[in-house]
């Protein structure tokens, strides 16, 4: 009796998913997209959202569906925002003369110098160090932890003297060789 009455309720689910599958088929399924624009305005940035709803307002024809599809707007960092859009719409909206480009939205995996020893690969791989030192490259604001091991500076030389940035250090944040700034 009670694995007839779990068979018919996994039954239900499966109905229900499929039907919600169809219902996002018929409709255009939505994704979240980040639609680019470049710089941030130089002028008023309190104009930016307003400006992020009306490509939407013209890519969707609705203001109600332009405020339902809108999830984030960039305004410091950059012009942009996060939109929940069919394929279809992100489609105009690419098109558009304001828009730089549209690209979906999504967790990323961080690559750091430590990996091979966080996945227990082998150290013996033929480095390249002529090509491998002396290079920075910019880094994400992800909210790192100074102190875990992936940022842990023992084997690094200084920093290349072309470097021109500083490290801001507090209470509660150390920089080293690694984290620079």
């Amino acid at each position: 009796m009670a694995s007839e009455i779990g068979r018919e309720r996994r039954e239900a689910r499966e109905i229900g998913r499929a039907r919600r599958e169809a219902r996002d088929i018929g409709r255009g399924r939505r994704e979240e997209y980040i639609v680019y624009m470049g710089d941030c305005p130089k002028d008023d940035l309190s104009t930016t959202s307003s400006m992020h709803t009306s490509i939407l307002q013209e890519a969707l024809g609705s203001n109600r569906r332009a405020s339902e599809s809108l999830m984030y707007s960039y305004k410091r960092s950059f012009n942009g925002f996060v939109a929940k859009l069919t394929e279809e719409e992100k489609n105009r909206i690419t098109n558009m003369d304001a828009v730089v480009s549209v690209f979906p939205n999504g967790i990323k995996e961080l690559h750091t110098t430590r990996s091979w020893d966080f996945v227990g690969l082998p150290q013996q791989v033929t480095r390249r160090t002529s090509v491998e030192s002396d290079l920075i490259i910019g880094m994400l604001d992800t909210g790192i932890w100074p102190e875990s091991q992936s940022f842990d500076d023992q084997y690094f030389s200084a920093p290349p003297t072309k470097w021109k940035g500083t490290c801001q250090s507090s209470l509660n944040f150390t920089c080293n060789k690694y984290v620079l700034y």
